[in-house]
């Protein structure tokens, strides 16, 4: 042992972990970026620290010397240890009868329920829409969707259009059902503010159900509204029964009839974050002109502008006839003769001319790639750059 203890103190003592070199891994996570400062340089080469060979002056470790009374003090350690185990028994079992029940684990929303959801969603849409271009003697037809008692309605049912769900939310599970809460949203033709509606009596004392909105020659010459289209929303609860037999379909009652809420609050929307100009006339400039031209108005060959390994398909058949780029910001500084690997996420304004010579705007998110001098798309981004982090908008605000 003497000579152990003694061959021990003569070694060199190990640096401190103070002294030792930063791993390059963790240096390329800490500082986010790899070795070669390139953003867009994906998994650059970076030495592992498990395959380094340690000098040939290093010394190798100390034996080490197995200590006799180990086994004995471990057999000891289990013995008190199923001691204190057959005795912690009872309190255990006491504690599992006392203890409050463990909330429910929320998982994600199950299959099931997506189609009970689809189907109340359905139900509600049917509803609001029949509810709304209903008059006077479709009673019967409203009536066949809910359970509520129809009341009144108009003499005359209202134009509507582009109905969709804005909203559903699952109400608390019942042995009858689930019932959902529906919002849904349609376009209303309703006449423009300032402007008068007017109203013709017939001889029975009963508003024109005509639908032109205007009294006839004899009646007067009030004008006919300006009708202009107007989002409005409504809510219907929706319950949901789920058969015995699993091959029979669902079955959906709406409880009342359609209520007019308040549409969705506008957001107060962040910047959008790509502060670099590119010009137009550049080389990425000319690059984003041609593949966008390839994309939806047919013009050439489109993989000749898409970095190799990316797959954007045209638009079949092309919707329009021409492309102008007016505007491209940059999310990164660029210039025209660019090294391997450069690379910008770019928002693109541009002007798109339809086949019967109208124009509209669009803009694009892309990101452009060099590569052999000359810039590439590498991908139509899922995500926009914002000044302030947006959860889905991607990064913002960097480098």
């Amino acid at each position: 042992m003497s000579s152990l203890l003694t061959g021990r103190r003569g070694k060199k003592r190990a640096a401190s972990p103070s002294a030792l070199p930063a791993h390059p891994q963790r240096a390329v996570e800490d500082t986010g970026t790899s070795p070669s400062g390139n953003p867009w340089q994906v998994n650059g080469p970076i030495t592992s620290g498990a395959d380094e060979v340690p000098p040939s002056g290093a010394t190798a470790p100390p034996q080490v010397v197995e200590w006799s009374q180990g086994p004995a003090l471990a057999s000891k350690a289990w013995t008190a240890l199923l001691v204190l185990a057959l005795a912690a028994g009872p309190v255990a079992l006491v504690w599992t009868a006392l203890r409050p029940d463990s909330a429910p684990v929320v998982s994600g929303t199950s299959g099931a329920d997506q189609t009970a959801a689809a189907a109340a969603a359905e139900r509600a849409v049917e509803l609001t829409e029949t509810w709304l271009r209903a008059d006077r003697d479709d009673q019967a037809l409203v009536a066949s969707l809910t359970e509520a008692s129809v009341g009144t309605l108009p003499a005359t049912g209202l134009t509507i259009r582009d109905s969709s769900v804005a909203a559903v939310t699952a109400g608390d599970p019942a042995p009858g059902g689930t019932t959902w809460m529906v919002t849904v949203g349609v376009d209303v033709a309703e006449p423009a503010p300032g402007t008068a509606v007017p109203v013709a009596d017939d001889e029975s004392g009963e508003a024109d159900s005509s639908g032109g909105g205007e009294r006839s020659a004899e009646g007067g010459d009030n004008p006919e509204p300006v009708l202009v289209w107007v989002r409005r929303y409504f809510q219907v609860p929706v319950t949901v029964q789920r058969p015995a037999d699993e091959d029979e379909p669902l079955a959906v009652a709406a409880l009342a009839l359609p209520a007019p809420v308040p549409g969705p609050s506008t957001a107060d929307a962040p910047g959008l974050d790509y502060p670099r100009t590119i010009a137009i006339t550049s080389d990425a400039g000319e690059s984003v002109a041609a593949f966008l031209g390839a994309l939806v108005a047919g013009e050439g060959e489109i993989t000749r502008y898409l970095r190799p390994g990316t797959a954007i398909q045209p638009v079949t058949p092309p919707p329009y006839t021409a492309v102008s780029v007016m505007s491209i910001g940059g999310s990164h500084e660029i210039s025209d003769d660019p090294s391997d690997g450069e690379g910008t996420h770019a928002l693109v304004t541009a002007e798109l001319t339809r086949p019967d010579g109208e124009k509209t705007t669009a803009q694009y998110v892309l990101t452009l790639v060099a590569r052999d001098g000359r810039w590439e798309v590498s991908g139509l981004d899922q995500a926009v750059r914002t000044e302030t982090p947006v959860a889905g908008s991607g990064e913002s605000g960097t480098e």
